[in-house]
């Protein structure tokens, strides 16, 4: 007899409140493996707010006992506070803003839930939230009426308003991302969209059913899209929190100051590195506009550098880059400060040093090698003479160490010089003749006549100077030079019948730097490197029993025969 008094029915309103619940926690049961990705968690919890909201009220539906009636107000509203919160937290932290989800923010929203569901428990002596609460079947079920408080407004007003908050957040990622997240994110945003109706209706009490609240029975609605996100679109193997998270990753470890400044020059974005150079926080800095961080940066310029620093003066490299819409208009800037002081005091030091090799020291050296050669030629002791001559020899190769290193830097300085047509065998001529006058030995040239290629002159010289001089100095006295094509690929190969680069000198070029225990005995090979890298090829070594063949490989340069000779 009490379960009579207590029950009534079971009404269709009833079963479909019931069914959306069992549905939302079946699909928990789905999404579960997938706890660990961003976000699965919180849409979970969701998920979780919905069943308990649904399943409350299809129990409460089928209870006409007034008081009882009112306590499972208090898990429905549960339900419907934290769902709305927890939509917007899932929306948050599946677009890479976890952050936000665990700010003092998002705690205040969490006590301001507790405190909604306070208010709607403690209802009867306050009466602040509804009045005069009583049952009113519908189709059987126990639904009730009460005339609404100001109170009941401002709560779901708030519930709108984070609900709106979850539902922008999507759709910003949707507009933001393109394609690869386009699909599920939107099929989220539009998910609340089939029960704000009911909700609607419910509150405002219009329609054929003013007092049954039918957002229950359109949960199915929601689920529908949220399943498709799921299921369809694989919304937790692919978050745009990872793209989102890279993105300002990628910023923050770049090691270098990144600014974006809006068309109005406002800074909406920066890295810590860039909030470092300006020596202030991050979140004082954005906002700013550029003009009051006292960067002289000119928008419109390219390579500029700056001397920027309050307490420690910096310089900078700045480089600016125009961000661009869709429609190609310019709708900000990104701008990079690299911190270029030390490569900047490093060329400084350079440029003095090599003053003194170029000036000072060579002329110093010049005087001294003079003065060596008229003492040996007068003294008549050999012993002496053989001592001065040394000396000579070596002030000499000092001397000539110094003008590859002049030489050196004018091939660095050549690097972005124009390229030319070039006969390469009459190249090879007019660059080993001189070379042999000065060593002795012989070049046989096989390159063929008709071979061109179209580069720079001033690095090829220095290039092929360099290893045919190594050649006719430690190649047995006989080079060979000759040249082939792979397509626009030249090959230009300088053989000898030495004994070799000997095997600590090549290390040294692979390894790419030179230490106290393994240093090459000069500065040829690191020229001749540099050279064809600049040139944007490569040079490579064979050495055996037969003496050596340095092939330097140049592509993109041939040049087709005209026939000229």
């Amino acid at each position: 007899m009490y379960l009579d008094a207590v029950f009534s029915a079971l009404s269709w309103p009833a079963i479909g409140s019931l069914v959306s619940g069992l549905i939302s926690l079946a699909f928990i049961a789905y999404v579960w493996p997938y706890r660990e990705e961003d976000g699965a968690t919180l849409f979970m919890a969701m998920i979780g707010s919905i069943a308990l909201w649904a399943v409350s009220y299809g129990v409460a539906l089928l209870v006409f006992d007034p008081t009882l009636r009112f306590l499972l107000e208090i898990p429905i509203w549960v339900g419907t506070c934290f769902t709305s919160l927890l939509f917007l937290a899932f929306a948050l932290e599946y677009t890479g803003r976890k952050d936000v989800v665990r700010s003092k923010a998002m705690a205040g929203l969490v006590a301001l839930m507790v405190g909604f569901v306070g208010l709607i428990a403690t209802n009867p002596w306050h009466q602040l939230v509804w009045q005069n609460y009583r049952i009113e079947p519908t189709f059987g079920a126990a639904t009730v009426a009460h005339s609404n408080g100001a109170w009941l407004f401002l709560i779901l007003l708030a519930l709108m308003i984070l609900t709106a908050g979850a539902v922008l957040t999507l759709i910003e990622t949707f507009v933001s991302y393109g394609r690869l997240y386009r699909s599920q994110t939107l099929a989220l945003a539009l998910s609340p969209v089939p029960v704000i109706p009911g909700i609607l209706l419910w509150v405002f009490q219009v329609g054929p059913t003013p007092y049954l609240n039918l957002a229950p029975l359109l949960f199915p609605a929601h689920l529908g899209l949220d399943m498709y996100a799921f299921f369809r679109r694989n919304m937790f193997e692919l978050t745009p929190a990872a793209r989102r998270t890279g993105d300002q990753t990628a910023i923050d470890d770049l090691g270098i100051g990144v600014i974006i400044v809006d068309d109005d020059q406002r800074v909406i974005n920066a890295n810590e590195s860039a909030a470092a150079i300006v020596e202030t926080s991050k979140p004082d800095f954005l906002g700013k506009s550029l003009d009051s961080i006292e960067l002289d940066i000119d928008l419109a310029g390219d390579e500029q550098r700056i001397r920027h620093g309050e307490s420690h003066q910096r310089d900078y490299a700045v480089t600016v880059s125009s961000i661009e819409d869709s429609a190609d208009s310019t709708v900000g800037h990104t701008i990079t400060l690299q911190d270029i002081t030390t490569e900047r005091q490093r060329e400084q030091r350079l440029a003095v040093l090599n003053r003194i090799l170029r000036h000072n020291l060579r002329n110093d050296l010049n005087v001294a090698s003079g003065y060596l050669e008229v003492v040996a030629d007068g003294t008549e002791n050999d012993q002496y003479a053989d001592m001065l001559e040394t000396a000579k020899r070596n002030t000499d190769d000092v001397l000539e160490l110094g003008e590859k290193a002049r030489m050196v830097e004018r091939t660095l300085e050549t690097e972005e010089m124009g390229t030319e047509p070039i006969p390469v065998a009459k190249f090879v001529d007019h660059v080993a003749d001189p070379l042999v006058d000065d060593h002795g030995g012989s070049v046989d040239n096989e390159v063929p006549a008709d071979f061109a290629i179209n580069t720079n002159r001033q690095l090829l010289e220095s290039v092929l100077a360099n290893l045919i001089e190594n050649s006719l100095e430690h190649g047995g006295g006989t080079v060979t030079v000759g040249a082939t094509t792979a397509g626009s690929t030249a090959r230009i190969e300088i053989s000898d019948s030495g004994d070799g680069i000997p095997e600590h000198e090549l290390s040294v070029i692979e390894e790419g730097k030179e230490t106290d225990l393994e240093h090459g005995s000069g500065i040829g090979l690191w020229l001749v490197e540099w050279g064809a890298t600049a040139l944007g090829g490569n040079v490579t070594y064979e050495t055996g029993p037969e003496g050596t063949t340095a092939t330097v490989e140049l592509p993109d340069v041939v040049v087709e025969p005209t026939g000229d000779g």
